[in-house]
């Protein structure tokens, strides 16, 4: 049994939004706690029934088997809906896995109570403001005084134009950037390549 098949990889699709991908983060270090304080329960679940003390025990086993559960049901409704851009979905997940963990252990409930208040900042809508710079009366040119006629100057000698050595290597910069698109329904950006809204989920036209 591996660590993977608790935990979500560190690091999502580079595509994310900040927000999300901040969120995302928030979300995997309560992930991690909650792992820590499963193994811990565990540990003194069965230190404690070895010794006698059942009730501490027997506590201690079922904070960890919750502990386990709620790590793989962050991972499979979470980080999978996150990492495939359905926002809403794993918003929704994310609520109702956190109040489940306060029950478990406070720690990693709280900083995955950061993820979701920061997930949210996704769905509110975008708008650019534009001030409005007043309009400058431009002063009329000046008459120059009359210059009287000089003598034509002489052309000056024609300098050799350099020319760059063939097979000189041009180098192109190409920025890869992701078309984002605007859904007509609630205004929020979203990558070009997905097939619905991930905050009203409205179809794009």
């Amino acid at each position: 049994m591996d660590l993977s098949d608790f935990l979500a990889s560190e690091n999502g699709p580079a595509w994310l939004p900040a927000s999300v991908a901040e969120a995302r983060k928030l979300v995997y270090i309560g992930q991690l706690f909650a792992l820590i304080f499963s193994a811990i329960a565990l540990l003194a679940g069965i230190i404690a029934i070895i010794s006698g003390e059942f009730g501490g025990g027997i506590y201690s086993l079922v904070a960890a088997g919750l502990g386990v559960v709620v790590l793989l049901m962050v991972k499979g409704n979470v980080f999978a809906n996150l990492d495939q851009g359905r926002f809403k979905q794993a918003s929704d997940a994310l609520l109702v896995w956190t109040i489940v963990g306060f029950f478990v252990y406070i720690i990693p409930g709280l900083i995955m109570l950061f993820g979701f208040l920061k997930l949210q900042e996704i769905f509110q809508p975008q708008y650019q403001q534009y001030q409005a710079q007043p309009a400058q009366s431009v002063p009329a040119p000046e008459q120059p005084a009359p210059v009287p006629p000089a003598s034509a100057p002489e052309p000056p000698a024609p300098q050799p134009q350099s020319v760059p050595p063939e097979g000189a290597p041009v180098q192109e910069h190409k920025e890869k950037k992701v078309e984002m698109t605007k859904c007509r329904k609630c205004g929020v950006n979203y990558p070009a390549f997905m097939h619905n809204c991930p905050n009203c989920n409205e179809p794009r036209h």
